[in-house]
């Protein structure tokens, strides 16, 4: 694998993971989108297919292949068993192609940026997670000038995601509040010059 640090880019919906990931990306560090990666693996990966067909049936994908996520959200939203075999599996492709992606990079830090760091098992391999947080006011106000989805809806991702943070290590989680008010912009690029300074 890569020499370069892991860092890991977590918060919750309307923090501004993605935005962090910008700015890093714009300057020059590889930063891997689990959530994106997941969907493509789902629909490449050969035994992640099998295995979703084998647990949920082969209604899981369409006519054309492509995966129908209403479909697999309605077989594993009231079955705690179902959802935790198919979230082992995904998981588990993600963790081997996000450590094939590393040994492929030459940067003295890769990121990858994950809503469930911890819940994925990737916080244990991160040398250091940035925690992206914001008052749940500005979060909203974020999401919902970006999504079609009603406060009530909003609120309810959040009450979800509550338990997620608070199981990161603390001893490498670095605390980033992204308010608008913070200045982040300058913390980040800091950081990221340090990384920079460690393949001199």
């Amino acid at each position: 694998m890569s020499s370069g640090m892991i860092i890991g880019i977590t918060g919750g919906i309307g923090s501004g993971k993605s935005v962090m990931s910008r700015i890093i990306r714009l300057n020059g560090f590889p930063v891997y989108d689990c959530d994106s990666e997941a969907r493509r693996i789902m629909h490449e990966n050969i035994d992640v297919r099998e295995g979703l067909c084998d647990m949920l049936g082969n209604e899981v994908y369409d006519a054309n292949g492509n995966l129908d996520r209403g479909f697999m959200s309605r077989c594993i939203f009231t079955d705690t068993e179902k959802r935790k075999l198919v979230n082992s599996l995904v998981h588990n492709a993600v963790r081997k192609d996000f450590l094939d992606y590393c040994n492929i990079v030459d940067s003295p830090a890769v990121f990858c940026e994950s809503a469930i760091l911890s819940t994925s098992g990737f916080d244990s391999f991160c040398d250091a997670i940035w925690l992206v947080e914001a008052s749940e006011n500005i979060r909203i106000g974020r999401v919902i000038a970006r999504n079609n989805l009603s406060v009530e809806e909003i609120r309810h991702r959040m009450k979800s995601q509550e338990g997620e943070f608070s199981k990161l290590p603390p001893s490498k989680t670095i605390v980033i509040v992204n308010d608008g008010n913070t200045p982040v912009l300058g913390f980040v690029l800091k950081m990221l010059d340090e990384y920079k300074r460690m393949e001199l």
